[in-house]
């Protein structure tokens, strides 16, 4: 019998741990002493840490690095889910799934960059995780500013401050295409 890789076995260690340490936690604090009911608002947690595994994974060994790019997608899917979940807000699906895809594909491309030291795959994730962002940017504005697809009244901030971002982006994006390529 071969024992795993030290990395592997390191993260698959500390997974067993926090989840040891989870469940007596669970079961030796009373519920009222959380305020919360864990199982409406935690459940995002099992979409959140199997993507915290698979970066884990990708990021410990070259040769499974392009598991950092599911693992960041299922991560950052989980995070969002966990923000709707708290603040009643799924209507937000609308937009937040550029958050999800291309911006965590975004994200997990970098980490495999940086896992196989690979220049390449970092610039084009960042890129990618910019191309995300951006697209977030301009779809929240027209589903919440024009749509008030959460229901919710942004005021100020929904109204001018939001505008104001995206005009900046749009400066930012014009102004690096004018700029000369780093090599």
């Amino acid at each position: 019998m071969q024992r795993p890789n030290g990395g592997q076995a390191i993260v698959l260690g500390i997974i067993l741990i926090l989840v040891g340490v989870g469940y007596i936690l669970f079961e030796i604090i009373p519920r009222w002493f959380f305020m919360i009911d864990v199982a409406r608002y935690g459940w995002p947690v099992f979409v959140i840490v199997p993507g915290l595994v698979l970066i884990g994974v990708g990021a410990s060994k070259q040769e499974v690095a392009a598991l950092c790019i599911p693992g960041a997608v299922m991560t950052v899917a989980g995070l969002v889910l966990f923000f709707q979940n708290v603040f009643d807000l799924f209507a937000t699906w609308s937009y937040a799934w550029t958050l999800v895809v291309p911006g965590s594909v975004g994200i997990g491309m970098w980490l495999q960059g940086l896992a196989t030291d690979e220049a390449g795959f970092r610039a084009n994730g960042l890129r990618t995780l910019g191309s995300g962002f951006i697209l977030f940017l301009l779809t929240a504005v027209l589903f919440e500013g024009v749509f008030h697809v959460s229901g919710r009244d942004f005021g100020f901030l929904g109204r001018v401050l939001f505008p104001i971002l995206i005009i900046v982006v749009g400066i930012v994006v014009m102004a690096r295409r004018q700029m000369p390529a780093s090599r």
